[in-house]
């Protein structure tokens, strides 16, 4: 990817950008892995039979408390 001059640090805090050489082939693996797990899980919460048992304010709580839930790492 190609980088960029800032001028007055318009589009960086940083200043000058230099070239990217893009991702790595493992970095790319890694990057699609994520994006799978990503999508499986939020799948799954979606669409979990648990959330018709709620109506309302009720289903909406319980959304909200669970987007600030930490996760804990895969064993």
């Amino acid at each position: 990817m190609k980088g960029w001059a800032a001028s007055d640090h318009r589009y960086s805090h940083r200043g000058n950008v230099p070239d990217s050489p893009g991702y790595t082939t493992e970095q790319k693996a890694a990057l699609a892995r994520l994006n799978r797990r990503l999508l499986r899980l939020a799948t799954a919460v979606v669409d979990h039979t648990w959330w018709k048992s709620l109506e309302g304010e009720d289903r909406v709580k319980a959304r909200m408390a669970l987007k600030r839930t930490t996760h804990a790492e895969p064993t």
